[in-house]
């Protein structure tokens, strides 16, 4: 565990040096960015694609975290990343909130904050984290958004069954938390989660 805790560090010191910046068109040119059109999005690029060297960093790098820090087994497939406004972040939400289960984005395969805010959202259908516009992932917030939406990818490619769509997000906020906590963080303290919160948020009520 303390290995996968230093990988962690030294993952956050990459970030926060600028090396893998969402911003950074050399690191992130192959990112899938999306521009709003109205209700239509136009994407850029893909990063699934092999040239991007942000492929073999940054996701590989926290999936690794994932797998050692959750005995989780090792996948290979790397999710789409967009970046949108936080409008845009809504609207999928609303449209999970509607749409029958398995059908697309859940309503609660998200990061979201106390006060109900969705920070961030996966789409299983396509194997997409929506991010907000202006992630850097140069900080151990921002960076806990993108652990809590790959675990819900790791979910969706090793096809881990969950009794209720609150139960499946129990996991997604612990890793969220325990990566916040290598840095002094908290999901209560930076997004107004308390336990109680929490509780709601992973408890199948029925």
């Amino acid at each position: 565990m303390w290995k996968a805790s230093l990988c962690a560090v030294a993952l956050l010191g990459m970030t926060m040096g600028g090396s893998l910046s969402a911003k950074d068109p050399a690191m992130f040119r192959s990112i899938e960015r999306a521009e709003t059109d109205g209700t239509q999005v136009r994407t850029k690029a893909d990063f699934r694609h092999s040239r991007n060297p942000a492929r073999h960093a940054l996701l590989p790098a926290v999936q690794a975290w994932l797998s050692a820090e959750f005995d989780l087994p090792v996948i290979h497939e790397h999710p789409v990343l967009r970046f949108v406004p936080a409008a845009r972040i809504a609207a999928l939400r609303f449209r999970g909130l509607l749409s029958p289960p398995g059908t697309g984005v859940a309503a609660n395969d998200q990061t979201a904050t106390g006060q109900g805010d969705t920070l961030a959202l996966y789409d299983d259908a396509t194997h997409t984290i929506y991010l907000p516009e202006g992630w850097k992932g140069k900080t151990p917030v921002e960076l806990s958004l993108l652990v809590h939406e790959l675990v819900h990818h790791f979910q969706s490619v090793l096809g881990l069954k969950h009794e209720c769509p609150q139960q499946r997000e129990k996991l997604a906020y612990v890793a969220q938390d325990r990566w916040l906590g290598l840095f002094g963080h908290s999901l209560a303290d930076d997004f107004e989660l308390d336990p109680f919160s929490l509780l709601v948020k992973t408890t199948c009520f029925y």
